[in-house]
């Protein structure tokens, strides 16, 4: 057994990239609930410096047998918004991620993520036995406290490396580590967003994946020492009724981590089910009172998730030095009232009479005892309850509009929530270290952790309205729902590059055109495309007018479009109001040369088939230089033209 360090500080670093295209999720080690059909969908949102005319992906298995390698998907194609953002269908895996992005048929640039899955989510909540103990000190590292349980081995295991005791929104990141203290700093292990040892876990998720083949995904919400009153009093925002010194109203113990995966995170990967295990501390609540009070907390879980069936397992446990019938009743009452909410192990059973499985007669704190609180979840989690509970899926980001303000330099990006919600909260920048450390204590203990290198952790007090004028910057949003609180997110929308394009002018070579001659169009002062209203790109543009037309351009960076330069007309008639004089050559049988005034022409008509007319109303000269060649056809005449 580890007892594990849960003192670290981690470092944080930007991550610069040079490549075209990036992608923010997701996240390294992110696993997305499946359902029971085995898929889910991989939500994949980033952003790009070059344009691009389709977004693809693919899923490749990591190891051969852990999952399906999918097929090549467009998940999203070129539009008026700065971010790319699509989701992509995959049974469950453990897997790399492939993305390219396509430009007229060719890959202009690939990137990916090493690590995500398709998997099982769960969230622990309960008391100790739940979360684990970091009551001791281990004397060979001197006075720093240490979280007992087992990490986990195997790749596919995974948490949130966080805990932040006081629940504090603003400080939560979004990002995932293996189960594994050697992969984190200093040996230490967290299962965020609260609690602060593996506990049972890392054996539950190794003999889960073991026996499912896809990852897993822990987050953890318990709270040592705490009865079921003060959590629903916590999920209920009632006073607290006589808590202990650790248990902190103002920080919404002991239901406020609880709540944070509810309301923020469960939309991120979706979960299967919540773990229950506390009954401890309560061995004088009425077996009746116990069930009021849990189903309050499950019912505030489903408000707060917005998902009416959400699933429950809960554990029948309640021995501290004795049992409590009492408690097991209200359990078992709660469970037999609510289809969704599900058996969980009967670990009262988990004793010998001495000190083999808890050391203190409580706490399942010895070898034995957790690798055998591990087994009792997973008999219950792998005995039917997969195939008869339904998962919450991860829910859509928001996506909010784009608009380019030419006329404002200084802060030429609009960007607006999508719908209406009771609450917006923009992010332009990352918390700093000192914002982003996440601090948790308990009766006994004090720890504090930054989030990972690779995590996301945004800091989210920029603006609260729903739509912000703003510079070249790094924004997001999210949102809360009214009542239930819910959050969601938007993908990160990178323009801290932004480009205001310059105002353009052109030039026409004509300003009337016979029908079938060709009209040159050139562009000038552009620092993009040049976009015409003829919806073609570039410079010069060659036209060949078959009517009379306006035309005007525009230029076209990245995210931005100038405004229009005036419009120019271009005739298109054989009738010209001004004398004509005509040269080059006639190969063909050309469209009449017609003139109110006079025409006079040098032109050489080629064989053997120019053919050209000349029409004027005062004169038509043939000046030396002209000639009709054996073959060649020409007319010339005295008339009006329309």
């Amino acid at each position: 057994m580890k007892k594990l360090i849960s003192t670290a500080l981690i470092s944080f670093c930007s991550m610069v990239s040079i490549a075209q295209i990036t992608v923010s999720l997701p996240v390294e080690r992110m696993i997305y609930q499946r359902n029971n059909s085995n898929q889910a969908y991989l939500h994949i949102t980033g952003n790009f410096t070059a344009e691009y005319d389709s977004i693809m992906a693919k899923v490749f298995p990591r190891v051969v047998g852990q999952g399906t390698e999918g097929t090549w998907q467009t998940i999203d194609y070129r539009d008026d918004k700065p971010y790319f953002y699509g989701k992509y269908l995959a049974n469950g895996g453990w897997y790399k991620l492939g993305i390219k992005a396509y430009k007229d048929g060719v890959e202009i640039d690939s990137v990916g993520r090493e690590r995500v899955g398709i998997g099982e989510v769960f969230v622990v909540a309960g008391q100790s036995n739940a979360s684990g103990i970091t009551d001791y000190v281990d004397p060979s590292v001197g006075s720093y406290p240490t979280g007992i349980g087992y990490d986990s081995n195997d790749d596919r295991s995974n948490v949130m490396h966080f805990s932040n005791g006081y629940n504090t929104y603003d400080l939560l990141p979004i990002g995932f580590s293996q189960m594994n203290a050697s992969d984190v700093a200093n040996d230490t292990l967290f299962i965020g967003p609260f609690q602060s040892a593996p506990w049972c876990w890392g054996k539950v998720s190794e003999y889960l994946i073991d026996s499912l083949n896809v990852p897993v995904l822990f987050y953890g919400a318990a709270f040592g020492g705490t009865k079921v009153q003060w959590w629903k009093e916590s999920a209920n925002s009632e006073p607290l009724t006589s808590p202990s010194f650790f248990v902190e109203e103002q920080y919404d113990h002991p239901y406020g981590a609880l709540a944070i995966v509810m309301r923020m995170y469960s939309g991120l990967t979706g979960i299967r089910s919540v773990l229950w295990h506390q009954g401890e501390a309560d061995h004088g609540t009425a077996s009746g009172t116990y069930q009021s009070y849990l189903e309050q907390v499950i019912a505030k879980t489903r408000e707060h998730s917005e998902l009416s069936n959400l699933t429950w397992m809960v554990a029948r446990a309640s021995r501290a030095v004795t049992t409590a019938a009492n408690v097991i009743t209200g359990q078992q009452n709660t469970i037999d009232n609510d289809p969704h909410v599900f058996n969980g192990p009967e670990t009262d059973n988990i004793t010998d009479g001495s000190n083999t499985y808890r050391s203190d007669n409580i706490h399942m704190d010895t070898d034995a005892g957790i690798i055998e609180h591990a087994n009792y979840w997973v008999n219950y989690l792998t005995n039917g309850f997969l195939s008869s509970s339904t998962p919450y899926l991860a829910a859509d980001l928001i996506e909010p509009s784009f608009t380019c303000n030419i006329g404002t330099p200084s802060t030429p990006i609009t960007l607006t929530a999508p719908g209406s919600y009771a609450g917006h909260a923009w992010s332009n920048r990352d918390n700093t270290d000192s914002e982003a450390r996440g601090e948790f204590g308990n009766c006994c203990t004090s720890h504090t952790v930054l989030p990972g290198a690779n995590y996301q952790r945004l800091n989210w007090g920029y603006d609260s309205t729903s739509s912000i004028t703003v510079a070249p910057g790094r924004y997001a949003l999210n949102v809360r729902k009214a009542t239930s609180e819910k959050i969601l997110f938007s993908p990160i929308i990178d323009l801290t590059s932004l480009t205001l394009p310059t105002n353009p002018s052109f030039t026409a070579s004509a300003t009337q055109v016979r029908p079938g001659d060709t009209l040159t169009l050139t562009g000038s002062n552009c620092n993009g495309t040049y976009l015409w209203s003829t919806t073609d790109t570039g410079s010069p543009l060659l036209l060949t007018p078959a009517s009379t037309a306006s035309y005007t351009l525009a230029c076209k960076t990245l995210h931005c479009l100038s405004n229009s330069t005036a419009t120019t007309e271009v005739v298109v008639s054989s009738c010209f109001s001004d004398p004509l004089s005509l040269t080059g050559s006639v190969n063909t049988a050309e469209a009449p040369y017609q003139s109110q005034q006079t025409i006079e022409s040098v032109q050489m008509v080629n064989q053997p088939t120019g053919d050209i007319e000349y029409t004027a109303s005062k004169s038509v000269l043939l000046n030396p230089g002209f000639k009709a060649e054996n073959g060649a056809l020409f007319k010339a005449s005295i008339s009006d033209c329309p």
